[in-house]
């Protein structure tokens, strides 16, 4: 399958990996709402980071910021996105990728990295009524645990296809998981309603 992204080794954004003889894609109406309540929830941040790999069928970047590499849903009411290029160094405001849900994987299925992009949808309005982040991605994935940041109340996955820190869900405990771990996760992929190449924001 050849990836939409303009960059070596980045994974293609809409791959659908299908687990056979499990109950891994989850496209219920309970998951998807768990999974608005995590983004609509969640506070905006800004951080500066330079792109590395660009998706233009789905507006999806790849940056590498302060907390490494984050995949980032651009909004389709951000403008310029055709003039970003791999390599820009850009300001952006986005929701991190965000857990709804994590648990440990055993039997036949542990030690194994799959990935199921489930669907694309407007959720109302973010937290304190912040509007603009009305895409989002839902994804599945069978993960390996690579870091459990207890401080910062973070986790890094090893999926399928790349590594990525995301942060944990209030209800989950960080002493629940440890390195080498093999998870079932449903998160929610970061989504941008600001990308500013720095030369341009000064």
């Amino acid at each position: 399958m050849k990836s939409g992204f303009r960059a070596l080794s980045l994974f293609p954004m809409t791959a659908i990996v299908m687990a056979s003889g499990t109950a891994f894609a989850q496209t219920n109406d309970a998951l998807t709402n768990q999974a608005r309540q995590v983004i609509g929830a969640a506070q905006p941040i800004h951080v500066q980071a330079v792109i590395t790999g660009i998706d233009p069928s789905t507006r999806t970047l790849i940056v590498h910021g302060p907390r490494g590499d984050s995949t980032v849903l651009v909004n389709k009411e951000v403008t310029g996105f055709d003039q970003l290029h791999v390599g820009d160094k850009v300001d952006v405001q986005y929701k991190n990728a965000l857990l709804s849900n994590v648990e440990k994987v055993t039997g036949k299925d542990q030690g194994l990295r799959k990935r199921v992009d489930t669907q694309t949808y407007s959720p109302a309005s973010g937290a304190n009524g912040a509007s603009g982040f009305d895409s989002s991605r839902q994804v599945e994935i069978l993960a390996t645990v690579v870091r459990v940041d207890k401080k910062h109340h973070t986790v890094t996955l090893r999926g399928p296809w790349r590594t990525e820190t995301m942060d944990l869900p209030p209800d989950v405990a960080a002493d629940n998981l440890k390195k080498g771990d093999t998870v079932h996760a449903v998160f929610v992929s970061a989504a941008a309603v600001k990308v500013t190449p720095v030369a341009a924001s000064k």
